[in-house]
């Protein structure tokens, strides 16, 4: 077995990888572990921060992904499309090839966020085909959305994680169908009910796990309506202390009374070594992924299919190999960083609705382009290839790009959240760093002055923003923000807004492997992403569907 030269450890290459590399024309096998391949891809994907800056294009102020310090030139997506001709090189192909690239790519402008289709969704990431939403990342065809992270189909909620098809809903985690719930995690079809997890068509419920079916229920016991609703008035959620005293004891309740299936997989055939797979066929080594066929090694992605070793392979992409954020239906793509709706293309990145494209950065409509210079068709295919054979003699070729060409720093990207490091390992391992922290604004107030209770916020509230003094970064309650708190009788937002998203992704245990353990039930082995606190309470499948149903 190889051994990767970055966790030290040897590591496995299975015979549907190699398949699948046959299939790709990639030669050989990787020299680097999974976990490596997705930390450096990963690293690519911007993550959990909007900065003030100004458009390096028209110098007006805008929020990006992007920081000022961004090595890119970063102009608001508008501008980006509509006047994107960025700068070209001619290629020496007596010298290695990266280093080129890097000297061209930090003078291509880049867009100040990613999405398309959006209606009022200013302040957002990763997001497609939504209204009035505020502060969201990674959603899709969502509605009147406030601070939310990959949600699909979501409408009126704040602070949901990895949901779908939901309304009105609070701290919603890897839920769906749920109407008026506050602080569900693996739930689907719960209403009116609070701090679930593991429920399925439950109604006016509070405290329980693992219920199928049930109303009115506190901690899994059966009450009356009228026992149900004595008992939940001694949690009165509009209160910040409360809800923060409800959620330690939910988490105590997670290890303590509930059953967790060790593996979420449904609807899904052919599928092995994955999990938080749903609807797939063919799959191996997936995680967080619905909709995909034929794939493997594939860290978050939605409706792809032929992919190998990719992070974020979405929405109707095909025949993709070690690539971050090729989305929208995407074809034939090597080495790419964030191409959307592009074709046939290695080693491009910040590219639209390109085909036939070698080393290029920033271009918007274009083809048969190397180092952003157009050729024609047939001069571009032979001059492909004597840039690939030049790489290969310097064993770029097979390569990603290397880690400081990430438009972000490590920290604000999605493998910084999975895989953190500290400044002095990112740096030896060539990532960029953040290099300083947020200075805290003169007008902002101590977060301690939230009022505790929602019905209690006046006209006051929304005047000034309040600083988090955990995640160094400011935070300003919306008049909107009250509104929503008082119909859903819980808090007022408390802190900046990402802090709390990435405390309710915590929630979901992933670090790339799975672990074997024994059945909580029948002692037999299964595997599992659930860490070692919950040993005991993990059921293989067979036992987990005995439990609850």
């Amino acid at each position: 077995m190889p051994r990767c030269p970055v966790t030290g450890q040897t590591f496995e290459v299975s015979a549907a990888e190699m398949e699948l590399r046959k299939k790709l024309n990639i030669d050989g096998e990787p020299n680097l572990s999974l976990i490596a391949r997705w930390q450096i891809l990963g690293a690519f994907w911007q993550h959990w921060a909007l900065h003030k800056r100004k458009c390096d294009k028209s110098g007006k102020p805008i929020v990006s992904v992007f920081s000022a310090d961004c090595p890119y030139p970063v102009w608001h997506k508008d501008e980006w499309i509509k006047n994107a001709d960025p700068p070209s090189a001619e290629i020496d192909l007596t010298k290695p090839v990266f280093p080129q690239m890097w000297e061209l790519f930090r003078r291509c402008p880049i867009a100040h966020n990613v999405g398309a289709g959006n209606e009022n969704c200013e302040y957002t990431d990763d997001w497609w085909y939504s209204k009035n939403c505020h502060l969201c990342h990674s959603g899709l065809n969502d509605e009147d959305l406030r601070y939310c992270y990959r949600v699909f189909n979501v409408k009126n909620s704040q602070y949901g994680v990895f949901s779908y098809d939901s309304e009105r809903c609070v701290d919603l985690i890897n839920s769906h169908l749920c109407f008026r719930v506050v602080f569900t995690l693996n739930c689907w079809q719960c209403t009116e009910s609070a701090f679930l997890y593991d429920c399925r068509n439950c109604n006016h419920c509070f405290f329980c796990t693992n219920l199928r079916n049930k109303s009115y229920c506190f901690a899994n016991q059966q009450l009356t309506k009228e026992e149900y609703e004595k008992r939940i008035a001694a949690w009165d959620l509009k209160s910040r202390t409360v809800y923060e005293h409800a959620k330690q004891e939910f988490k105590k309740m997670l290890r303590e009374n509930a059953w967790h299936r060790a593996i979420f997989m449904d609807q899904c055939q052919e599928c092995d070594d994955a999990n938080y797979i749903y609807s797939s066929k063919g799959c191996l080594n997936c995680f967080f992924v619905d909709e995909l066929e034929d794939c493997a090694n594939i860290f978050r992605g939605f409706g792809g299919k032929d992919c190998l070793d990719t992070v974020c392979a979405a929405v109707g992409s095909e025949l993709v190999y070690g690539s971050i954020e090729p989305q929208d239906k995407c074809y034939d793509i090597k080495f790419g960083y964030n191409v959307i709706q592009c074709k046939f293309m290695e080693y491009c990145a910040q590219c639209f609705q390109c085909k036939h494209c070698f080393g290029c950065c920033g271009l918007v409509g274009k083809e048969y382009h190397i180092f952003n210079r157009p050729y024609a068709p047939e001069a571009f295919e032979a001059k492909k290839a004597e840039v690939i054979a030049a790489m290969k003699k310097t064993k770029e070729y097979g390569q990603f790009f290397p880690p400081h060409f990430a438009a972000n720093p490590y920290e604000e990207s999605l493998a910084g959240f999975v895989w953190k490091m500290t400044t002095a390992e990112g740096k030896k391992r060539g990532f960029r760093m953040l290099e300083r922290e947020e200075q805290r604004e003169s007008d902002t107030r101590d977060a301690s002055e939230v009022p505790d209770r929602s019905d209690h916020a006046d006209a006051s509230v929304p005047r000034s923003p309040y600083w988090d003094p955990v995640a160094n970064r400011p935070f300003q309650v919306l008049k909107e923000d009250i509104a929503f708190a008082q119909d859903l009788k819980v808090p007022l937002p408390y802190t900046y807004y990402m802090r709390r998203l990435q405390e309710n992704f915590r929630l979901i245990p992933f670090d790339g492997t799975l672990r074997e353990v024994q059945c909580g039930k029948c002692r037999q082995k299964t595997k599992t992403s659930w860490p070692k606190e919950y040993d005991g309470r993990i059921l293989c499948e067979s036992c987990y569907l005995k439990e609850v149903y």
